[in-house]
């Protein structure tokens, strides 16, 4: 018989050998290599999974076997700690010894249920239990008798009854029954873990056979494919080699068909090109007459605003001089000013103090006997002299503030210590008034870098203006916040309010907004002249902060103080020696109203009228 042909692509046989794997794979062969590796794996993935699954349940037996062992081992040890507490209490008679003995009861009682629950599968261990339940029920009623009689007869009787032995004997029954159902256990524990191992072994086994039989057939089923891969790609080689000189008779066309195109196109864009430098030329002929024209008119306009600009600029010289001397002249009145208020500031409160001076001598009766009536006159004349002393206090400071002469002591400060001194301060007065103070204590860590001084000034300005115009039986608050780089104290009211068109205006000097509907609530010596409000923020502005207000009217209004933040705290403020520094009228307030009868029984101490210490705060004035 003649040998067939074999294919050939240029001289290459198409089927290299006559091999089983040199001709084409076949239906069942090429069945056989998709679905071959997955029926194995998941031959081999079913039995694992079942060994496994198997070896789980025989591991959970183990560990079920283990944990009924450590509740009989637990339960015998429980009852060796009663007996501990036991021996102690009946040896010392102190109840401290029966701790033992009471946590083991408790325990007991957890051990056996448990023990109950672990061999509830169990007959042969469930009748042991049954067994063990009246002796451990007997033991304790042993150890309970005897402690008993400790408590009641003494230590002799107690002992006697140790010396009985019943005690010993229930307990040995105790321990062979435990031994027994230990044993037990144990057996199960043996017969447990061989069949834990036995199933271990067989999910390893048909691992290591599976992963044999899927590498052998990985091998048979590679040179399967291998070999129908090489015919596949001598085919291949074969259609690319014709696909390759289609492809390249194809260029050869279209790169001619290309090059008459381009020639084409050049010659196109050769006449466009043409054609567009013509018209260009004539635009860029038209467009220099245009511009000529628009410089020939740019030039006369230069000129006329080159002389107006001339004009301006001798104007502006003459207002700049006229402004100057205008600053001058301002300048020269406002140091006269602040030394004119200075003066009279320093020369006002020398005899004022002069006069509270004597005002104490003739209260204290060192001139003679004084009437009640005459009493009572020297408490106005001394309180309309603090009065007037922190008037010109006021007055002094604002001076100060315009002129640049204060100084400032700048530190890292808690709100806390702050807020919560000038609360303590103001409390009283408000109290005394029937004014609910609501305080929301600030964070600890919450701290200020300002002046400490400044700061206790401004609050104690802006409680005191809270407290003069919010009626009998409202409320003050004070609250704390703190942003990223800013800190604020919130002093709100529940008074008459604001107007909203005068809300910036209470900040100017000497503006006292609605002065005339503040003679009901607030007493003519209490009225100040306008400067808190300003002196406070400028206080505040000084300090990198600043003080807002917000109100409505019939229902209150809201100071908001803001100051930098800071990030430390080195000292708190000596609250005592603030009040020391002077106080002036603030203090003298707290003072009279803890003691509304005693305002001619104490000696004033006036203002110093520095702008550092907290001063008499003024008034809203609004």
């Amino acid at each position: 018989m003649a040998n067939p042909i074999t294919p050939k692509i240029d001289g290459v046989p198409l089927y290299p050998s006559e091999s089983l794997f040199a001709k084409p794979m076949s239906r069942w062969q090429r069945v056989v290599a998709s679905s071959g590796v997955a029926v194995v794996v998941l031959v081999i993935g079913v039995i694992t999974y079942s060994g496994i699954v198997r070896a789980r349940e025989a591991g959970e037996w183990v560990e079920h076997t283990h944990q009924t062992i450590d509740r009989t081992r637990a339960t015998l040890s429980d009852l060796k700690d009663a007996e501990t507490g036991q021996r102690g209490f009946i040896l010392t008679g102190d109840e401290a010894y029966l701790a033992p003995y009471t946590n083991a009861l408790t325990a007991l009682a957890a051990d056996t249920s448990a023990l109950r629950l672990l061999t509830a599968d169990n007959p042969v261990q469930q009748r042991y239990l049954d067994e063990l339940a009246p002796l451990v029920t007997a033991r304790l009623a042993e150890l309970d008798y005897s402690i008993d009689l400790r408590r009641t007869q003494g230590l002799a009787a107690a002992v006697a009854r140790l010396r009985t032995n019943r005690g010993k004997q229930i307990m040995d029954s105790l321990r062979a029954h435990v031994a027994t159902i230990e044993s037990t256990e144990r057996s199960l524990l043996a017969t447990r873990s061989t069949v834990e191992e036995y199933h271990s072994e067989i999910v390893t086994l048909v691992l290591i056979g599976g992963t044999l039989a899927a590498v052998l057939f990985a091998i048979v089923l590679n040179g399967l494919l291998t070999r129908y891969a090489e015919a596949q790609s001598v085919a291949a080689r074969a259609l690319t080699l014709q696909n390759a000189q289609l492809e390249s008779q194809a260029l050869e066309l279209e790169l001619q068909n290309q090059q008459l195109q381009e020639q084409a196109s050049e010659l196109e864009l050769q006449q466009q090109h043409l054609y567009e430098q013509a018209t260009e030329l004539e635009a860029q002929n038209e467009q220099l007459q245009q511009q000529t024209t628009e410089l020939e008119r740019q030039t006369e306009e230069l000129h006329l605003v080159t002389e107006a600009l001339e004009g301006r600029t001798r104007e502006s010289e003459r207002a700049r001089v006229a402004a100057e001397q205008a600053q001058l002249v301002a300048e020269s009145a406002n140091r006269a000013k602040a030394e004119f208020l200075a003066t009279m500031s320093h020369e006002l409160r020398t005899p004022l103090n002069a006069i509270g001076g004597y005002v104490d001598l003739m209260q204290l009766g060192i001139r003679g006997a004084v009437t009640p009536e005459q009493l009572d006159d020297l408490a106005r004349i001394k309180k309309s002299g603090r009065h007037l002393l922190a008037l010109i206090n006021d007055i002094l400071n604002f001076a100060k503030l315009e002129a640049g002469k204060v100084d400032f002591n700048v530190a890292d400060t808690s709100l806390l210590d702050l807020v919560g001194g000038v609360e303590a301060l103001v409390s009283p007065q408000m109290h005394a008034k029937g004014i609910r103070v609501v305080y929301e204590r600030c964070e600890s860590d919450i701290v200020t870098r300002a002046d400490a001084e400044k700061v206790q000034q401004i609050l104690l300005n802006l409680l005191t203006n809270a407290q003069k115009f919010t009626p009998s039986g409202g409320r003050i608050g004070i609250t704390c916040a703190a942003a990223d780089d800013v800190v604020s104290i919130a002093v709100s009211d529940t008074g008459r309010g604001i107007p909203a068109d005068k809300l910036e205006s209470i900040f100017e000097p000497f503006v006292q907004v609605d002065r005339h509907l503040a003679t009901d609530t607030v007493p003519y010596s209490q009225r100040g002249i306008g400067l808190g409000l300003a002196i406070s923020r400028e206080l505040a502005r000084a300090m990198g902060g600043d003080i807002t207000a917000e109100s409505i009217l019939e229902q209150g209004s809201v100071f908001t103080l803001t100051l930098p933040r800071g990030t430390t705290v080195d000292a708190s403020p000596n609250l005592a020696a603030i009040e020391q520094q002077g106080t002036g009228e603030a203090v003298d307030g707290v003072r009279e109203a803890r003691d509304p009868g005693g305002a001619g029984k104490g000696t004033h101490r006036a203002s110093s009228a520095e702008i550092s210490s907290p001063e008499h705060p003024e008034g809203l004035d609004s």
